[in-house]
């Protein structure tokens, strides 16, 4: 297929597009200093030009404590941009995968999260990412919604690198250890997605690494084998502007019945990860 990737200079862009290649599809990769999600003008003269037989919508706002000074900015990148997405897709009669979060859920059910289950976000986040879900669900009949969890992956911050920053200064780490949840390599992730775009079985889908773990024991595996202490905290003795969720499991029966297989356990992906850092250039 031709699929053109938003937000193909962040994260999961830059790992979601080689994965993409390799399965022999072309994409036209658009970061945000091409795209504009935000102008819809922009957005039609571009992908009409473009002519795509699949749009994957990765770019985002996901700065999730600042969402919270500035939920306009929020709204606006992840909610109106989605939804100028979606309407072009609809003019062109374009299927669309948008990538959201375990954010949109509360964390209070102490269960894994189902893609039927009751949003209910605690975060301007989690509100403006379910915005776009709603907009893609409003304007398309074919369409994918994949939510996954605690992302990190090459070219881009994230929790193992910070993690790994720090332990350099040699000093016992505190991390949380209250909030249940799974993390999710994006080379992992892009796999899935590759896997279920050939499907074309339409719908919401839970997309994450296998397994579960608390953040305090993520930092634990991180650096392992290293002598360098990690203290479990509590998340009120951490206090950040934006709430999350304390149980984010996403359960993915559905995405695992369509792709036919397994999920990779975000143990093993982390060991990747880590390898592919120890012999590669700084990311």
């Amino acid at each position: 297929m031709k699929i053109l990737l938003t937000g193909a200079g962040g994260m999961l862009g830059k790992a979601l597009a080689p994965c993409l290649e390799d399965r022999g599809h072309t994409v036209i990769g658009l970061p945000r200093e091409e795209l504009d999600v935000t102008n819809y003008q922009q957005v039609m003269d571009i992908l009409t030009a473009a002519g795509p037989d699949l749009v994957i919508h990765a770019a985002a706002y996901t700065r999730v404590d600042q969402a919270e000074s500035e939920p306009d900015l929020a709204y606006l990148i992840n909610g109106y941009g989605t939804e100028n997405i979606a309407l072009v897709c609809a003019k062109l009669d374009r299927p669309m995968l948008y990538v959201s979060t375990d954010y949109v859920f509360d964390g209070e059910q102490n269960r894994p999260y189902t893609p039927w289950e009751r949003c209910r976000p605690l975060s301007i986040y989690g509100k403006s990412k379910l915005a776009g879900e709603k907009a893609v669900q409003r304007h398309l009949k074919r369409f994918f919604v994949v939510r996954t969890s605690w992302l990190y992956g090459p070219h881009g911050r994230n929790f193992v690198n910070t993690i790994l920053d720090i332990s350099r200064q040699r000093k016992p780490i505190r991390v949380v250890s209250d909030q249940i949840g799974t993390p999710t390599c994006t080379l992992s992730l892009s796999e899935c997605i590759a896997d279920l775009i050939a499907s074309e079985r339409w719908g919401v889908y839970h997309a994450t690494d296998g397994g579960v773990t608390t953040w305090y024991e993520f930092a634990r595996e991180i650096l392992r084998g290293t002598n360098i202490e990690v203290e479990p905290i509590a998340t009120k003795d951490f206090p950040r502007p934006a709430t999350r969720p304390k149980y984010s499991v996403l359960d993915k029966t559905t995405l695992i019945h369509t792709i036919g297989r397994e999920v990779t356990p975000w143990e093993e992906s982390l060991r990747g990860y880590l390898e592919l850092m120890a012999t590669s250039q700084p990311v």
